[in-house]
């Protein structure tokens, strides 16, 4: 039996938590405006397209005294060339061009970092031997593709520049590749297509002329073939070249090189047998090019991994007939029972923010209209989630982004009046001019694209000083090409942007729409392929807005004197993040910033002034 004085404190501990919750949860509505977005000040910074780096590389002034510099020959204006040029505005080097091998005589007293070379041109005797001559004087080349492969067997000193030692055929079909450790960030990475999930994701590049590199060369990218295919193809008077080894590493050796750097009179010659420089994911090729040149290698970085949930939620009853029979329930409900609960525990599980494009309605054309009483339960979970909320410009309908963006303002007035949207959805490169064109962006500062088709820089300006930020992947597909991009990206910029549209949930076109399927897709693969990646920051698309701005304005200088670099960075505002790859060393402290490795040789730098100094020490161990 429970006496008085019991009764009432147990009455009153029930009362004061009673209280207690209740006042908590008064508090956390009453201090937490969900209505506002909170990174409309803290991502707030006054630099724009005028305050971007403007060397030679964007098409502007010569080439400074003692900066360093690079040399293209080649045309600009096409695919090599784009990436070479955006290669260099990222990483703030100059860049001269010659149209062709004959024009590129570099003076002695200032040669350049490296010569980045159209193979194409190379159509003679005279141009191999001012290659040759050039890499006697220590300069290093970068063959961005291979001369002809009838060039390449006709002049043996062009073998010898490139490290070439065998052609076996003009044209071989590979089974897949293998990426070797240590160049490009992410680690090593076999792209063989065993099982018929693997089938579905081969899209490299399988037909390549086989090459077979030979001493003083390293190899980052080799070509797969059976053991069989080796036998038949390699004649034996080759084969018995490799008797000294055993079996598999014979083997190795005689598979065809794909990207490998071969090393002559003291100049590094990289070589890319196939089309990975077409793409501007090869300019993380070329940072990793770079940092196998000298001893070490510091470039400027976004740091920032975004991850786009374009098209969530919806508010209008739309195709409500299909989705009920694939459902039972019509896109509202789709979107807080099914999608959303989904979406929440992938986000918490990879420890990622989101940006939520949401979009009234998809269809203009119908007569159904949206209803705003689920927007403010949305933003108070995108709150919680420390997501953002961004404005969809696509439809599902013909309507174009900036009149969906006009029919949509009166809703936005009504169910977000004081939400600050900073971000758009487009799904096509070319609405972005159109768009931006109309007037409507309003307190829009960045894009965010889901097309890329690889021609494309992955952060840039558009008009009025808005960012692009385009989409390096969709999140639901992920191919081998793919999983290299990714890669690439990271390791050239420290950057991601992976964008999931999800109107197709709600206007499916079949079953592999469904969100049971996608959702399977989405969590497999962003819990797969981004994890050699977490050393880098995740970001909501103004988050990232803002590091791109410092990262596009930003100019750097470098010096090491023994087992210390000292950066200084110009147009500095807050902060900088650099990459620092390293070879045999590894980093001390960081005097003016902070550091993180992310992996073996590789360092996120974190600059908090505008000059700060890096101290290095030497690897345990033996290095190789």
């Amino acid at each position: 039996m429970v006496s008085r004085r019991n009764y009432i404190a147990i009455v009153t501990m029930f009362l004061i938590l009673f209280f207690m919750f209740q006042f908590t949860g008064v508090m956390k509505e009453r201090l937490n405006e969900y209505g506002i977005n909170e990174y409309e000040e803290l991502t707030k910074t006054g630099l724009g397209e005028k305050d971007a780096w403007g060397g030679s590389a964007a098409g502007q002034g010569g080439i400074s005294d003692g900066r360093p510099y690079v040399v293209y020959a080649g045309d600009l204006s096409e695919a090599p060339g784009s990436v070479v040029r955006w290669w260099c505005i990222y990483t703030k080097r100059e860049l001269a061009v010659c149209e062709t091998i004959a024009e590129c005589k570099i003076a002695e007293e200032a040669p350049p970092e490296v010569l980045v070379a159209d193979g194409s041109l190379v159509r003679g005797e005279e141009d191999v031997r001012l290659l040759t001559g050039l890499a006697g004087q220590g300069i290093s080349i970068i063959f961005a593709s291979l001369p002809d492969v009838s060039i390449i067997s006709e002049y043996e000193e062009l073998r010898e520049l490139l490290g070439i030692r065998y052609v076996i055929e003009e044209e071989t079909e590979l089974s897949g590749m293998h990426l070797y450790e240590g160049f490009l960030l992410g680690g090593e990475a076999i792209y063989e297509a065993d099982t018929d999930d693997e089938k579905e994701r081969q899209d490299l590049e399988q037909t390549l002329p086989w090459y077979v590199t030979g001493a003083g060369t390293k190899t980052y990218l080799s070509g797969m073939l059976s053991g069989e295919e080796l036998e038949e193809s390699v004649p034996q008077d080759i084969w018995q070249q490799y008797g000294m080894m055993d079996g598999q590493s014979a083997e190795n050796a005689l598979l065809p090189a794909v990207i490998w750097r071969n090393s002559f009179s003291g100049a590094k010659i990289f070589c890319v047998n196939g089309s990975w420089l077409s793409d501007m994911s090869g300019i993380g090729i070329l940072s990793a090019m770079m940092s196998e040149i000298s001893s070490y290698e510091l470039y400027p970085v976004v740091n920032a991994q975004n991850l786009v949930i374009a098209g969530y939620p919806s508010f209008a009853e739309e195709n409500d007939k299909e989705l009920q029979e694939r459902y039972s329930q019509g896109i509202r409900g789709i979107c807080r029972e099914i999608v959303g609960p989904s979406l929440s525990s992938l986000i918490s599980r990879i420890d990622r923010k989101a940006t939520f494009m949401l979009t009234p309605q998809y269809d203009y054309e119908d007569e159904i209209k949206p209803q705003g009483g689920d927007v403010s339960y949305y933003l108070r979970l995108m709150k919680e989630e420390r997501a953002e909320a961004g404005l969809y410009g696509a439809a599902a309908s013909d309507t174009a982004p900036a009149k969906k963006l006009a029919a949509d303002e009166d809703f936005w007035e009504e169910n977000a009046p004081d939400y600050a949207f900073l971000s758009l959805y487009l799904s096509e490169e070319g609405q972005i001019a159109d768009t931006l064109a109309d007037g409507q962006n309003g307190e829009i500062r960045t894009v965010a694209l889901g097309e890329n088709d690889g021609g494309t820089p992955p952060v840039s300006y558009a008009g009025d000083d808005v960012t692009v930020q385009r989409s390096t992947s969709t999140g639901v597909r992920h191919t081998f090409y793919d999983d290299f991009k990714v890669r690439a990206f990271e390791t050239a910029l420290g950057y991601s942007n992976v964008t999931l549209d999800l109107k197709s949930v709600a206007y499916p076109e079949s079953e592999e729409d469904s969100w049971e399927k996608m959702g399977k897709k989405i969590s497999s693969n962003l819990s797969t392929y981004w994890s050699a990646f977490a050393a880098f920051d995740a970001t909501t698309l103004s988050e990232s807005d803002a590091r791109i701005r410092r990262f596009l304005a930003l100019d750097f200088s470098d010096e090491r004197t023994e087992n210390e670099i000292s950066l200084s960075v110009s147009n500095f505002e807050e902060e900088a993040w650099f990459l620092l790859r390293l070879s045999g060393e590894e980093v001390k402290s960081v005097d003016g910033g902070d550091w993180v490795k992310i992996e073996d040789g590789a360092y996120l730098i974190l600059a908090e002034r505008d000059g700060i100094v890096i101290r290095l020490k030497q690897q345990d161990g033996l290095h190789y």
